[in-house]
């Protein structure tokens, strides 16, 4: 069985997906953004956004539009009850010095993943999470510090050049840092969904 998570592959396809859907995924923020002001429709397009590495992970340049689907709104009662339940698992976690904060979030990484891509109802989502999660938050976790490392690195170096040059071009530089941080970061959680979510449903099969 091919082994899951690697971690040259995954930051290889971790910055693919991320560089080659950025436009879209500033789109779908910027009508997020719009749209935050309108009651009901903003709980729709609140849990699409959140769910967006599930729409990554097929391979596909998404359509920033989806965040207005029907089907993100009609999960809104097991959305809010999972984040309800995770928050203030992973908040009284904290008391016992923040590990074990850290280990419940990766354990439960996956769950508002798996409610909006797998239709779960939201206490299957959190022990499914947990299962798939078993032996990879460890992988995920170095993968997700890798990638934060080689971003800040790159960033400050491409910050550091354009700055020389004046600080409009500076400027300039930080937004598209920003960006191409969040849609790389995103596209982390794409590749983790894609590697323990679609490839356990493919070993099945």
């Amino acid at each position: 069985m091919e082994e899951k998570l690697q971690l040259g592959p995954s930051l290889k396809d971790a910055f693919a997906i991320g560089i080659k859907n950025c436009v879209s995924i500033v789109l779908a923020v910027l009508l997020w953004f719009i749209t935050i002001w309108i009651p009901y429709l903003n709980v729709g397009t609140t849990i699409a956004l959140s769910s967006l590495p599930v729409k990554l992970s097929q391979g596909n340049v998404i359509n920033p539009t989806y965040i207005f689907d029907a089907e993100y709104r009609h999960c809104m009662g097991e959305y809010f009850i999972l984040i309800a339940i995770i928050s203030s698992a992973i908040t009284a976690a904290m008391v016992f010095l923040l590990i074990p904060a850290i280990v419940l979030e990766f354990s439960w990484m996956l769950a508002i993943y798996l409610l909006v891509g797998k239709k779960m109802n939201w206490a299957l989502c959190i022990s499914e999470s947990n299962r798939l999660m078993m032996g990879y938050k460890m992988k995920a976790f170095a993968l997700k510090l890798v990638v934060a490392i080689a971003l800040g690195i790159v960033g400050g170096i491409f910050f550091s050049i354009f700055k020389s040059i004046s600080d409009n071009f500076g400027i300039f530089a930080l937004v598209i840092i920003v960006l191409v941080s969040i849609c790389v970061s995103i596209s982390v959680d794409a590749v983790i969904y894609r590697e323990l979510v679609q490839k356990a449903d493919n070993d099945l099969e």
